[in-house]
């Protein structure tokens, strides 16, 4: 059985829907942080990701919790880092 082919941009919209979510929800997280760095560490965290993981994962908030469960100790250090 063949596997239906994306087209390209739709995979890539997808991808940039995911991208914004996990985003969203990791800047949510970060209260902490004074606003105008949030949205710096947010991506900081996000390019922690393997790049496979938006096409792997069915949304992006399930990216970011595997971004921080595996990067655990370098996601600390990047909001300490920005905290100072």
């Amino acid at each position: 059985m063949k596997m239906p082919v994306r087209d390209a941009g739709q995979g890539a919209a997808e991808r940039a829907e995911k991208i914004a979510d996990a985003r969203e929800m990791c800047i949510s997280r970060l209260r902490a942080l004074p606003r105008d760095r949030r949205e710096a560490v947010a991506d900081a965290i996000l390019a922690l990701a393997d790049p496979e993981w938006w096409d792997l994962r069915r949304k992006g908030a399930d990216v970011f919790l595997l971004i921080m469960e595996t990067h655990k100790a370098r996601v600390l250090k990047i909001m300490q880092g920005e905290a100072r």
